[in-house]
């Protein structure tokens, strides 16, 4: 377990790269497909919400300065949420044949300000509604054809994205800036040894929940909040989770920011569903991302050439949603996550 905060979070130089994700697994029943509206015949209850005719944009919570660089990660926002909600409203439609064209057309690629980057929006909003059909009839399981089309939409417009908001633009972050910039041991020395709990898991927890309270740094306070969730079982999950979220909605600034949120929602759909069939809550936490956006472009407004913050935010802003089709063969895609943010307690 040790170090984990870094491991996972070296990743952060690089944005906008979509996993390539297993479709057809030939393990699934067969099914009818559903009405837009409709439910499940397996889980009766259980709606299944389109995002593309939602509100999934960004809104700065306050006014900010007119430059080029607020500019850029405000597109930046709303180029990745429509480029998301195309891609998972799609997966509405291979897995339970919802016919979502419409709805994916619905998105509005004019709240992009760069007439470029909303071009590209407009271009993939209409190839990724012209890919699913109009007739429940025309849908089939594990129709691979299909799925590479909108895989193709997708990656093109994923693509020019990467490419238009390169960090590079913005200024220069090598590896070892990310690794120096994110070393845990520049708040918490002696990290390493707050390990040696680990025999007694309890007292652990205990201890990281304690440091995670009583410290003055909102930094060594986040640190300590994602250890204590990671190291907590059952109901103090919920716990974990609830004091992750006082870390994102108090408005404050850390480098640890997106990794407290990335933390906070594996536990919550984890808690949810892992299944490719169960409720996936992407606009929650999507609200949840756009609140520690908004913290972070504070930062950025006020030091346009914070490149460390410009990268906080590129990475939190492009980083995918929660889809129904991840590296796992079964389940959706939070279960690799969760392996990623909370590999084996023996694992150094």
């Amino acid at each position: 377990m040790k170090k984990f905060i870094l491991s996972v979070m070296l990743m952060a130089a690089a944005i906008g790269i979509m996993v390539e994700v297993v479709f057809c697994s030939g393990k699934d029943n067969k099914r009818d497909a559903i009405e837009l509206g409709e439910t499940s015949d397996d889980e009766s209850s259980m709606p299944f919400e389109t995002l593309s005719d939602k509100d999934i944009y960004f809104h700065p919570d306050m006014v900010m300065p007119d430059n080029p660089v607020v500019r850029d990660m405000i597109d930046l926002a709303n180029a990745y949420a429509i480029l998301r909600a195309g891609y998972c409203d799609a997966e509405l439609y291979l897995r339970f044949g919802m016919l979502v064209g419409d709805v994916i057309s619905k998105m509005e690629a004019d709240k992009i300000l760069d007439m470029g980057t909303q071009a590209s929006a407009r271009d993939y909003i209409h190839s990724l509604a012209k890919v699913i059909p109009c007739d429940t009839m025309m849908w089939k399981e594990n129709d691979s054809a299909r799925y590479h089309m909108i895989r193709k939409a997708c990656n093109e417009f994923g693509d020019r994205l990467v490419q238009r908001y390169a960090l590079e633009r913005y200024g220069t972050m090598t590896e070892k800036d990310t690794e120096e910039y994110f070393d845990i041991n520049q708040f918490i020395p002696n990290y390493d040894s707050i390990f040696d709990l680990r025999s007694d898991t309890i007292s652990h927890a205990r201890y990281l929940k304690g440091m995670a309270e009583q410290t003055m740094s909102f930094d060594r306070r986040c640190i300590y909040t994602i250890e204590y969730a990671a190291h907590v079982e059952g109901d103090e999950k919920e716990q974990a989770v609830e004091m992750l979220e006082d870390l994102m909605t108090s408005g404050q600034f850390s480098r640890y920011l997106h990794q407290v949120w990335r933390v906070w929602r594996c536990l919550k759909q984890m808690a949810e569903s892992p299944s490719r069939d169960g409720i996936i809550c992407n606009l929650e936490y999507n609200r949840m991302r756009y609140r520690c956006l908004n913290t972070i472009l504070r930062r950025v407004a006020a030091a346009p050439k914070d490149i460390k913050a410009i990268n906080d935010f590129c990475f939190l802003a492009s980083f995918d949603n929660i889809t129904r089709y991840g590296e796992s063969v079964f389940g959706n895609s939070v279960l690799m996550e969760y392996l990623q943010l909370f590999p084996l307690m023996d694992d150094d």
